[in-house]
């Protein structure tokens, strides 16, 4: 049961980090998203959700396996669920990448206003340390606000110690239950523990709630 929920654990942690980069691109501007933010937190989050039941079919085949046989396959099924986890979080890096580039550079995918391309604004007005977005700022670029970019920050350290993460449990696994890697404490504890306990403190320290305004919209997205 232990190895099983250290596995699937970082998986609702990737969740939330797919839903904060919706959240992102809804403030700064969706026209140089190439996918509308809900579109972006459908498609990774159930992708997500894919490679949290192929684990945790993997953590019951190989917790209630009488055998080492079993207990291969239930580790190569969880080794498949990391895989998915793993080319979600690749995908998600390389979209998120051209937005910001998008961004920075002023290349809109559409022009503001057309469809998906709608900007909507918090209505938590008065509240300190949220984002306001100026009706002014003509740039995506402009609208990069000191908060919107330390919860970038934070969203970087934390995908890139997921992702160190994901590669340990991928060789692990598949080096079997009785490999070099699988019984080494010292390295679980610096490749899996640590980088976890990482990426938590760094979405506590730069929490959503302080540098990106979640409450609700005046403008629905389209």
């Amino acid at each position: 049961m232990n190895i099983c929920c250290t596995i699937i654990a970082p998986s609702f942690m990737t969740a939330a980090m797919f839903i904060i980069v919706g959240r992102i691109i809804s403030l700064v501007g969706t026209e140089y998203s190439r996918l509308r933010p809900r579109t972006y937190s459908i498609l990774f989050i159930s992708a997500d959700f894919v490679a949290l039941v192929v684990q945790a079919v993997g953590g019951a085949t190989a917790s209630s396996a009488n055998g080492n046989s079993g207990a291969e396959t239930g580790a190569n099924i969880m080794v498949a669920g990391i895989i998915v986890q793993m080319a979600a979080i690749t995908i998600y890096c390389i979209i998120q990448g051209d937005y910001l580039w998008r961004v920075l550079t002023d290349r809109p995918v559409r022009p503001p206003g057309t469809p998906g391309g709608v900007t909507p604004q918090s209505d938590m007005e008065g509240v300190s340390n949220t984002v306001t977005l100026e009706k002014e700022a003509v740039s995506g670029r402009a609208r990069l606000t000191p908060n919107i970019k330390n919860m970038l920050i934070g969203l970087g350290i934390a995908t890139v110690f997921i992702y160190i993460r994901s590669i340990y449990r991928t060789i692990e696994l598949l080096g079997g239950w009785n490999g070099a890697i699988f019984v080494n404490e010292k390295l679980f504890n610096a490749l899996d523990g640590m980088p976890i306990f990482v990426a938590m403190f760094v979405l506590n320290v730069f929490h959503p709630g302080r540098f990106i305004a979640i409450g609700k919209e005046r403008n629905a997205i389209a």
